[in-house]
């Protein structure tokens, strides 16, 4: 009798202790959750009761998926994406050099993760100040007799202008990631491919890059996770413009809160949700069957 109760007491201290957890888990997750899903169902603004909101059921839904606006934000969105393979790309050309003892090294490393610890104004700061019309990037542009680019102005130029930064401030922690992935891949194999008759090449893509799968795969994921969340680089940098050309989804919504729509902007959030977890189901399937084989 005395072990069953000295058990149940024990239980009881450990149920005590996650107790806040779960109610930590219940009032600032699934009660926010169930509230935002809920409100795509009503045309709420925010401004009274969401029970006192006339039910409108799909109504919010067709609204937003018929605005232009939505999709340009859309498109950007995905547009913004293609720094994801571009940084990761620059990251291992850039890991492979420092991986292999040059002389500074340490130095190089310390100069790559600045970015990534630096503050978004002065990031900001520092960019719009390269992509001004009479900006460092024109004249070095201007040496090889390339014209002077408006890249805050022009809408294409200023993706390329906000790709680039994005690839730049998230550099720093792909190099970092990658380096401790190379360094965990063994000489031995490559010396083994050698042996065989590989070439560098070849040993860089029959070896090393397959070692570095979960790293590529870790970096792919959060990549694109991020890309789906831009909001602050293309705001400050470029207040979603010219003519909306970089315009995100997170500042599409962003925008409808502000306009006190806030059923059209839990709509975009949801829409926002379901999308990242289809691409990152598919990503999971596919690198699950790539090991597999």
């Amino acid at each position: 009798m005395k072990k069953r109760y000295k058990g149940f007491r024990e239980n009881l201290v450990g149920y005590l202790f996650v107790l806040p957890v779960f109610i930590g888990i219940i009032f600032f997750v699934l009660y926010p959750l169930g509230y935002s899903f809920l409100s795509t169902f009503k045309n709420w603004s925010g401004l009274r009761p969401l029970l006192d909101t006339k039910w409108v059921n799909f109504e919010m839904y067709k609204r937003v998926l018929k605005d232009n606006l939505f999709w340009k934000s859309f498109l950007n969105t995905l547009i913004t994406l293609l720094g994801v393979p571009i940084g990761l790309a620059l990251s291992i050309f850039i890991a492979l050099l420092l991986n292999r003892g040059l002389k500074g090294t340490h130095a190089y490393r310390v100069i790559f993760y600045i970015p990534v610890v630096s503050s978004i104004t002065a990031i900001i700061i520092l960019w719009r100040g390269m992509l001004a019309v009479q900006g460092p990037l024109n004249d070095i542009l201007a040496v090889f007799k390339v014209k002077a680019i408006n890249w805050l102005g022009e809408p294409t130029y200023a993706r390329i202008g906000l790709i680039g930064m994005c690839v730049w401030k998230g550099l720093g922690i792909s190099i970092l990631f990658y380096i401790a992935g190379l360094q965990g891949v063994s000489e031995s194999y490559k010396e083994a491919a050698r042996i065989d008759g590989a070439n560098e090449w070849q040993v860089f893509w029959k070896i090393t890059m397959p070692l570095l799968r979960p790293t590529t795969f870790f970096m792919v994921v959060t990549g694109i996770i991020n890309g789906m969340q831009l909001y602050i680089e293309p705001d400050l940098l470029l207040d979603g413009g010219p003519g909306n050309a970089t315009r995100t989804l997170v500042m599409y919504l962003f925008d409808r809160f502000g306009a006190h729509r806030v059923s059209e902007a839990s709509v975009v959030a949801w829409l926002l949700a379901f999308f990242v977890f289809v691409v990152t189901t598919i990503q999971f399937a596919y690198n699950s069957r790539r090991e597999k084989q």
